[in-house]
């Protein structure tokens, strides 16, 4: 998976957005995956130069991955909007490769206002108790001229990442599609069989015998290749399957969970919403029920 997120960072689609994006607004923009636990604007052009000093201290430097880390953890199905202690908003946008997300696109380091003089008094004695590189006149004014960006521009920015997160994930389907061959056959075989069966009830000893391998083995090799377990699997194509018979208004949530699969109303119910972030119900009302492919 790597791999395919390096090729869309360096395709044509990115690198334009990127400079796009930068020149419109000042603020810089990155594409990491989800398990990048290092300052996400660190290599990044137009990064706030008083973050790229916070940056470089330990101690600082903590403060902002814990930032990071609560909004990742608040991203994994729409992207989201969070101030570091300093004031300064970041927002993590997810991008979704198959059924699960395996990146985000990250983008910040604005003020909503510009700092009030007390804001700015703050931020320099927290800054002071850190080892920081420079002089505290000029780090106090490189603070003040923050970038700012209003609620509403935040939201719109927002809007303009998710849709194009979406624009990175189809291609990030298309190349994960082309790259086949990295799955062996097994994982291949058994997609098909899921892809085909999995509205009805199977077990982990069922698909082993019928991909005629061990449960320990099967587990292990699709766990590797595909991200995640059989189950998580099984489960995230009943969605899918879910989401698709959602757009009848005709037909009843509790026909849509039997059909699909699961034994449960509530089980379905809990399924839905921690994949979606939202419940059948709601999603039907929206009107915005979103159908993400599933390579086969």
């Amino acid at each position: 998976m790597q791999a395919v997120i390096q090729q869309i960072r360096n395709s044509e689609l990115f690198i334009e957005f990127h400079q796009a994006f930068s020149d419109l607004t000042g603020l810089p923009l990155a594409l990491h995956p989800r398990d990048h636990f290092q300052p996400p604007f660190l290599t990044c052009s137009h990064t706030n130069p008083l973050c790229s000093i916070v940056g470089k201290d330990p101690q600082a430097c903590s403060v902002c991955l814990d930032v990071q880390s609560k909004l990742i953890k608040s991203s994994t199905q729409q992207g989201q909007i969070m101030s570091c202690p300093f004031g300064m908003v970041d927002m993590a946008v997810p991008v979704f490769i198959g059924a699960e997300c395996q990146a985000y696109l990250y983008t910040g380091q604005m003020f909503t206002r510009k700092p009030s003089p007390t804001k700015v008094r703050r931020a320099i004695q927290q800054l002071s108790k850190w080892n920081l590189n420079g002089d505290i006149e000029e780090i106090k004014q490189t603070y003040k001229k923050g970038t700012v960006i209003s609620p509403k521009q935040q939201k719109a920015l927002l809007r303009l990442l998710t849709h194009f997160s979406d624009q990175l994930g189809e291609q990030a389907n298309r190349i994960f599609l082309e790259d086949q061959y990295t799955e062996p056959p097994l994982i291949k075989r058994a997609k098909k069989y899921l892809h085909k069966h999995h509205t009805n009830s199977i077990t982990l000893d069922a698909i082993s015998r019928q991909l005629n391998v061990s449960s320990f083995y099967f587990c292990k090799q699709f766990k590797k290749y595909v991200g995640m377990n059989f189950t998580e699997y099984v489960v995230r194509l009943r969605i899918e399957s879910a989401k698709k018979l959602l757009q009848n208004p005709h037909t009843h949530v509790s026909e849509i969970a039997f059909e699909t699969g699961f034994n449960s109303l509530p089980h379905f119910n809990r399924s839905f919403k921690r994949i979606t972030g939202t419940t059948p119900t709601e999603l039907r009302k929206s009107g915005e029920i979103k159908l993400i492919p599933h390579s086969s």
